[in-house]
């Protein structure tokens, strides 16, 4: 039996109006990266709720800051183009929680840089490789070759950015 089309495929689990937006519209292109990134995070995000009571903003912090200790709040939030609230309310649960820690900075009293606790670096350890098994899933349908080029192009129109966000 031969392996169906992927168009065949895709109208069959998502249907036929999710085919034609995906590459028959105007859009085709950012609805297409929306579509990855909703089927990418959702389930991600719905997994951490339930199985470490973490949200996407306090996922967003801790892993942050496993990658720049000392960030501040505001930097998250230019880094990660999240709402100052949302980071704000996401910083206060890991105080509570005792998963980062909120130094004050000797130049500038009025600075709060945070820091992941043992037990933010812990969780951190394991919720990652959910992130990471999620990422290997949804490239799985590219060779090398192809994950270099998407990565450059991914690169590419991050570094565009600054010619089209904030035009509005």
């Amino acid at each position: 039996m031969a392996a169906p089309d992927s168009a065949q495929t895709m109208r069959d689990r998502f249907g036929a109006l999710t085919l034609t937006m995906l590459n028959e519209t105007p859009l085709a292109a950012a609805w297409s990266v929306n579509f990855l990134a909703n089927f990418f995070v959702g389930p991600l995000y719905r997994d951490l709720a339930e199985r470490f009571d973490m949200s996407r903003a306090q996922f967003v912090i801790l892993y942050s800051l496993s990658r720049k200790p000392g960030l501040v709040a505001r930097d998250i939030c230019l880094a990660t183009g999240l709402p100052k609230n949302s980071i704000s309310r996401a910083v206060s649960e890991l105080l509570d929680r005792r998963l980062i820690d909120r130094a004050v900075d000797a130049d500038d009293r009025r600075a709060k840089p945070l820091m992941l606790t043992a037990k933010g670096r812990h969780l951190l350890e394991q919720v990652v490789p959910l992130f990471m098994a999620r990422q290997d899933a949804m490239r799985a349908a590219l060779t090398d070759e192809e994950k270099a080029a998407f990565d450059r192009l991914l690169s590419k129109m991050i570094d565009a950015m600054p010619s089209w966000v904030g035009a509005d």
